[in-house]
């Protein structure tokens, strides 16, 4: 850790502007959980990479609680140094030489400050730096300590304790680490001083024995006391029980476990294992014999058994959540030492004793100076006879005046050293005592903490070994199903390619047809020629005696074209009744194939188990 060092720098400025700036930032700015916690702190995103200490202050809490304790990870920011207006020039700033190196945000972090101090204390660059003194690195500490409670809000309580230059230099020489921990987390002794002790010392003067007992507990409480000190140099008539005790201290560390403990039930999540789809649409239509059919179907199978797996994992979810708080209500927590301690009247024998003790003292305090008295009136006695009567009156009036006045005295005296000595006894018992009482309750919740951390954890294990065994379970049906889709495509294909055969067919039927309708053209045109011939026999026949060579010979290839026609009109017939059959067997065939691709269309799910069935059958 590099220092900085400069002129000294004005307390002022230090306190009011005191902020922070990111160096080499690793804050994942992308996550969309960190992006809108940096929207929601000040105006971090506007003034990046710097950032005020409330702003840092809210910043590193959110990552804590929204992101460290929830998922259980390790949230990098980089390094962060703490800079503050130049003295010479408040619009420039400068480095306070004080950087929280990588820092990071855990789930058990106290705060950024309570981090800063332990690694500037624990720094080896630092330690083995012979021009930084301590006093140097305290004197920045508390700077920046004071700008924290300042600026950034922190109360005393959560502000580290700095250790002294001796337990440092201890530290440095023994190669030991600090680890310091917030001022409310430390329960600490108060030493009360023997009476046995301050009986035995020499009795001082009325009036400065009261000062040295009024001003002794101003040395035994400091300003690092968990309570505020109670004020101890008040009149007699002003110093009431209500004034010097303080009062009880606001169980924050078990109130902020209660609601960890909340929280870490609320953020049990189980991550289920989710299968990955093609980019495809899996609400369009299509057949088996489509391209993309398989994807297609794969996509709907895959989005169910996804929503069944979310399903599954939300309800196990929920389960061992119900669990969990279950398991928390019915810890038992044993308050029978805290009951015991609350419970014990404590205060009374301790007043007891003090009024016994100094009662006692009263009075031989008052016998002592009552004899003085006695014995000086009787040294003036027997030096005054000889005077006058009136001068005798005159001591024995004084004697009655200064008896009286002693007696008010020595009484006010006493009462006072009484009260103030109660009021101190009792302030530091009832401070160690909600000491004691705030230790339990924060050992109590952070039993109950561990022990939910270890029932998610362990239950976290269970449900993901569920999920992952169906998981496992629905990806063989998935590829069960797969299969069976690409046989049903295979299929489909193989009916397609009759469909086009039987199609190509046709068309061969068609040009047939057209040669059968050729033919017949041709045998009608035979039949007129017939026709015409008979017309012209018929014209022979009359003219029988002049044209009889001409008709014998006409007769002859009469008779010729009536066999050609006759053999025509037999394969006619033949082929007309052959083209017959064929063309009512393409139509049967193309009529199936046609119902077959409508009942897909109509029936695609029907179609489905019949073609499963049959390969499963077969």
């Amino acid at each position: 850790m590099s220092w900085f060092k400069s002129e000294k720098k004005d307390k002022k400025h230090t306190e009011l502007y005191y902020q922070a700036q990111f160096v080499n930032p690793k804050l994942d700015r992308e996550n969309s959980i960190i992006q809108q916690i940096i929207s929601e702190t000040g105006n971090l995103a506007q003034t990046w990479p710097n950032i005020q200490l409330d702003e840092l202050k809210l910043l590193t809490e959110k990552l804590q609680q929204d992101v460290a304790i929830t998922t259980g990870e390790v949230v990098r920011l980089g390094s962060i140094t703490f800079l503050t207006p130049n003295p010479a020039n408040p619009k420039k700033l400068i480095e306070t030489g004080l950087t929280w190196e990588d820092a990071t945000v855990k789930a058990n972090m106290e705060n950024f400050v309570i981090e800063t101090v332990n690694q500037v204390l624990n720094d080896e660059t630092t330690r083995l730096d012979d021009q930084v003194t301590y006093n140097e690195l305290a004197d920045a500490l508390s700077e920046f300590l004071a700008a924290s409670q300042d600026v950034a809000g922190f109360k005393y309580g959560d502000m580290p304790e700095l250790p002294s230059s001796d337990e440092y230099v201890n530290a440095v020489e023994t190669n030991q680490m600090f680890d310091l921990l917030p001022q409310r987390l430390i329960v600490k002794e108060v030493k009360v001083s023997d009476q046995n002790q301050q009986d035995k010392k020499e009795m001082p003067p009325v009036e400065e024995k009261a000062a040295t007992e009024v001003k002794a507990p101003a040395k035994q409480l400091t300003a690092r006391s968990l309570v505020a000190k109670p004020a101890i140099k008040q009149s007699v008539d002003n110093l009431t029980e209500k004034q010097s005790v303080p009062a009880p201290v606001k169980n924050i560390a078990t109130e902020n476990n209660t609601v960890v403990i909340v929280d870490l039930i609320k953020a049990f999540k189980v991550q289920p294992r989710f299968f990955k789809t093609k980019s495809v649409d899996p609400k369009q239509v299509v057949v088996p014999e489509s391209d993309n059919y398989v994807d297609v179907m794969m996509a709907r199978e895959t989005l169910e058994a996804n929503t069944f797996i979310q399903q599954a994992a939300d309800k196990v979810a929920d389960s061992y959540r119900e669990t969990l708080s279950q398991n928390v209500a019915d810890v038992r927590e044993d308050t029978q030492p805290l009951n015991d301690l609350l419970a014990t009247d404590w205060q009374t024998p301790v007043k007891d004793q003090i009024k016994q003790r100094h009662t006692k003292d009263y009075g031989e305090r008052l016998d002592k100076s009552i004899q003085a008295l006695d014995s000086d009136y009787k040294q003036a006695v027997a030096d005054e006879e000889q005077r006058h009567e009136q001068t005798l009156t005159k001591l024995e009036k004084r004697l009655k005046r200064d008896k009286k006045k002693t007696t008010v005295k020595l009484t006010v005296d006493r009462d006072h050293i009484i009260q103030n000595e109660i009021a101190q006894i009792i302030t530091t018992q009832k401070q160690y005592i909600e000491q004691e009482v705030q230790q339990l309750r924060y050992n109590r919740a952070e039993f109950k903490r561990h022990k939910v951390i270890d029932e998610i954890i362990s239950d976290q294990k269970e449900a993901n070994e569920l999920l992952t065994n169906n998981y496992r379970s629905l990806a063989n049906g998935l590829e069960e199903r797969r299969q069976s889709f690409i046989k049903e495509h295979e299929q489909a294909l193989v009916t397609r390619q009759a469909s086009d055969e039987a199609q190509a067919e046709k068309e061969r039927y068609k040009l047939e047809n057209a040669n059968v309708l050729n033919l017949e053209e041709r045998r009608d045109h035979l039949e007129k020629m017939k026709l015409d011939l008979e017309g012209q026999v018929s014209q022979l026949q009359a003219d029988a005696s002049k044209w009889q060579f001409r008709a014998e010979t006409a007769q002859e290839d009469l008779d010729r074209m009536k066999q050609q026609v006759a053999d025509l009109n037999k394969q006619y017939e033949q082929r007309l009744k052959s083209d017959q059959i064929d063309l009512e067997k393409h139509q049967q065939l193309t009529q199936q194939a046609r119902q077959a691709k409508l009942d897909k269309w109509l029936h695609p799910f029907k179609f489905r188990q019949q073609n499963t069935g049959e390969s499963v059958g077969k």
